[in-house]
C-alpha cells in the first residue's frame, strides 16, 4: 500500500438495542458468509392488502444488510428464536423510504406497499438514517457513473465549442488579442470516439 491510501474500511456488525450481546451475536451469526448488517431492529412487518389495510405478516428483528456474495443491499427481518430468515426485500434502483412516524416506516415492496413498526423510536431513528445514508450515497455513485459514461469525445467538443465562443468574444473586444490568435495554440477537435 502506498503512502496516502487508507486501508479498505472494514464495516462491523450494528446490532440492535434492545437484544442482549448473546442475542445480537446469534443474529450476525445468521446474516451468512461476507454479509454485515449496518443497523438492527425489533420491529413487526406489515403489508398492506388488496383493500389498503395494514396485515401483520411477521415479528422479528430487522437488519439493513450488505451483501457482499450478491453484491447488493437487502432488508432481512430475521427470527432469532429459531434462527430463521423470515422476510427479505433488495433495496432496488430508485427504492424510496419513507417514515410517515418516527416509529413507522414504509415503501414499496416487490409486490405490496410494506411498512416496518419498530419498537422503539431511537432505534427506528438509527436504522432511518443507515438507510437513507446508503440510499443518497448509491444515488450520488449512481450519478457520478452517468457523468463518466459520457464519451470524452462529447466533453472535448464542448470544450472547444466555449474556448472558440470565447475567443471570438474577446476578438470582437480587443483587436490586439485577435492579432495574435495565431501564436496561441488550439485544441484539436475529437471527430470520433
Amino acid at each position: 500500500m502506498s503512502s496516502g491510501q487508507q486501508p479498505p474500511r472494514r464495516v462491523t456488525n450494528v446490532g440492535s438495542l434492545l437484544l442482549t450481546p448473546q442475542e445480537n451475536e446469534s443474529l450476525f451469526s445468521f446474516l451468512g458468509k461476507k454479509c454485515v448488517t449496518m443497523s438492527s431492529a425489533v420491529v413487526q412487518l406489515y403489508a398492506a392488502d388488496r383493500n389498503c389495510m395494514w396485515a401483520k405478516k411477521c415479528s422479528g428483528v430487522a437488519c439493513l444488510v450488505k451483501d457482499n456474495p450478491q453484491r447488493s443491499y437487502f432488508l432481512r427481518i430475521f427470527d432469532i428464536k429459531d434462527g430463521k430468515l423470515l422476510w427479505e426485500q433488495e433495496l432496488y434502483n430508485n427504492f424510496v423510504y419513507n417514515s410517515p412516524r418516527g416509529y413507522f416506516h414504509t415503501f414499496a415492496g416487490d409486490t405490496c406497499q410494506v411498512a416496518l413498526n419498530f419498537a422503539n423510536e431511537e432505534e427506528a431513528k438509527k436504522f432511518r438514517k443507515a438507510v437513507t445514508d446508503l440510499l443518497g450515497r448509491r444515488q450520488r455513485k449512481s450519478a457520478l457513473r452517468t457523468v463518466l459514461k459520457v464519451p470524452a469525445c462529447t466533453i472535448l467538443l464542448r470544450h472547444s465549442r466555449t474556448l472558440n465562443s470565447w475567443t471570438h468574444a474577446v476578438s470582437n473586444h480587443h483587436a490586439v488579442i485577435n492579432a495574435n490568435r495565431e501564436d496561441i495554440p488550439r485544441r484539436k477537435r475529437a471527430l470520433h470516439c
